[in-house]
């Protein structure tokens, strides 16, 4: 019998060591890392942590997290090609096993290369104009930036014969000269345009180059402002002005991301016109600046018309903030809007959330139907004293949208409750409680915890009562101690996620 109980007992405190085992929980520090010119997240930027000299990569959300963290002080560093590397000196303190959030902005380097005239002056483009002896121009590729660069030029054009080699190194605010040559004798008649390109190891940059026949002048074309812009297409209307003389064989417009576009990008050819012409530029991209101008060709050359620009509409769906309705630890309703914006009919929408920052479809959802208009829906299966974060979504052919981040707690699933001041009546004293919040579950027992010492619990020190379930007011009887002193008292209810307690009350016994 006496072997039985130690095992019993040793079993007990290894049952006890296992607990303590299991609530030892370690904290950790997580975050986003954006952009700062533009916001963006950053993703794949090595983020480490000081002073352990743990590293991560961000995801394509641009978040990082270091997990399992002993209570302590840490800072962060980040560091990618391209940005500037950022020492964050702001202490991050974990304790008692929370998460922490620290999130940070980094800042790109900025393209290196410029192009200079022999005073120095910002140039775009190289004009060769219409002299027949004017066959060679030079401009200066000049590093803006503190670090050496190596580049190299490129181009595809007949009529230039010939362009320097750049040095292997350029250093920081030296300037390298770049000699242009062409055949006069290769120019088509009128105007002519190419581009070079000059990629470097920081940046890479573009120039025109231009040059007029001596035997006429091209087509004079003009360009109205854009209009009917969409999510990926726009009109565009031209005016052939002035054919100098020449015969005309095909009007459209040139279009592309970067300024100066010209026949060798995008372009739309209507052939022959005359007086205004018009097309529509499809298949675009939804969000981007485009540059375009109207042309003409002539057998006096290509004429351009002036440079406009338009942005395209995004395209994807518009989501409203999220407000939560918590209906008991388990269980919240969310409510928010969605609608079209500038795209096509949304084909799904509803809600994600998560315990991380920026939840998304890869975490957990719930589907609410299609179209715009309000939207609500309901967050199961939650665990309670949770923080969790949550915003809409929408759906269509653009792309997934989502609306402004919430973070809530989940209800606690304790009661809230106060303890009935006590009387003396005969040999009783008279207490009990009132539940003022049942946490949106069921109270399985209420009653009075008391005793002669502070802070009565539901321990094997104290007594206590059982006075029913539910919740709402109750009362209590205890008996009246036969010696004289302070009997502390607090009113309990217990639920299936704990047990809560009233505030301590007391009363001296004669």
């Amino acid at each position: 019998m006496y072997f039985a109980c130690l095992c019993c007992v040793l079993v007990g405190l290894s049952s006890c060591d296992k607990k303590k085992e299991e609530v030892t929980v370690q904290g950790s520090i997580y975050g986003v890392i954006t952009d700062f010119a533009t916001g963006n997240p950053v993703p794949n930027a090595n983020v480490q942590l000081r002073p352990t000299g743990e590293t991560t990569l961000t995801g394509s959300d641009g978040n990082y997290e270091f997990p399992e963290l002993k209570d302590g002080k840490y800072s962060i560093t980040v560091s990618k090609a391209e940005y500037t590397d950022l020492i964050d000196d702001y202490v991050i303190q974990v304790q008692n096993g929370r998460r922490m959030r620290r999130d940070v902005q980094i800042e790109k380097i900025p393209t290196y290369i410029r192009f200079t005239d022999v005073y120095g002056n910002d140039i775009k483009e190289l004009d060769f104009g219409s002299g027949a002896s004017l066959n060679m121009l030079s401009f200066n590729v000049f590093n803006n930036g503190t670090e050496n660069i190596s580049c190299k030029v490129e181009y595809s054009c007949t009529w230039i014969t010939s362009v320097t080699d750049l040095p292997s190194i350029i250093k920081p605010g030296q300037n390298a000269l770049v000699s242009v040559k062409i055949d006069r004798s290769k120019l088509a008649v009128g105007q002519n345009s190419t581009k070079l390109y000059i990629k470097s190891n920081n940046g890479n940059n573009v120039i025109l180059v231009k040059a007029t026949s001596g035997s006429g002048n091209p087509p004079t074309v003009q360009i109205s402002p854009i209009g009917n812009i969409t999510a990926t297409s726009a009109q565009c209307i031209g005016q052939l002005i002035d054919a100098n003389g020449g015969k005309v064989s095909d009007c459209g417009f040139c279009y592309s991301k970067t300024t100066n576009p010209t026949t060798d990008d995008f372009v739309v050819r209507l052939g022959v016109r005359t007086g205004s012409f018009s097309s529509t530029l499809s298949n675009l991209e939804t969000g981007i600046t485009y540059h375009v101008k109207a042309f003409a060709v002539s057998n006096l050359g290509t004429g351009y018309s002036s440079e406009v620009t338009f942005t395209t509409l995004s395209g994807m769906p518009v989501c409203g903030a999220t407000t939560i309705t918590a209906l008991d630890p388990t269980t919240v309703r969310a409510e928010s809007s969605v609608s079209v914006g500038t795209g096509s009919k949304i084909t799904e929408k509803g809600f994600c959330w998560s315990t991380k920052s920026s939840p998304t479809l890869a975490d957990q959802k719930v589907e609410c139907g299609f179209g715009e208009g309000s939207i609500y829906g309901y967050l199961t299966s939650l665990q309670p004293s949770t923080t969790y974060w949550v915003r809409s979504y929408a759906t269509n052919e653009f792309g997934t949208a989502y609306g402004p981040e919430l973070s809530f707690i989940s209800h606690t699933g304790l009661a809230t409750l106060t303890t009935t001041s006590p009387t003396i009546s005969g040999d009783k004293i008279i207490t009990g409680g009132n539940i003022t919040d049942d946490a949106g579950t069921v109270i399985i027992d209420r009653g009075v915890c008391y005793g002669s010492e502070r802070n009565p619990n539901l321990s094997w020190s104290f007594e206590h009562t059982y006075d029913g379930t539910g919740g709402g007011k109750f009362s209590s009887s205890i008996p009246k101690p036969s010696k004289s002193g302070y009997i502390y008292i607090r009113a309990y209810a217990t639920t299936q996620y704990g047990t809560a307690y009233g505030n301590e009350v007391s009363i001296y016994v004669h």
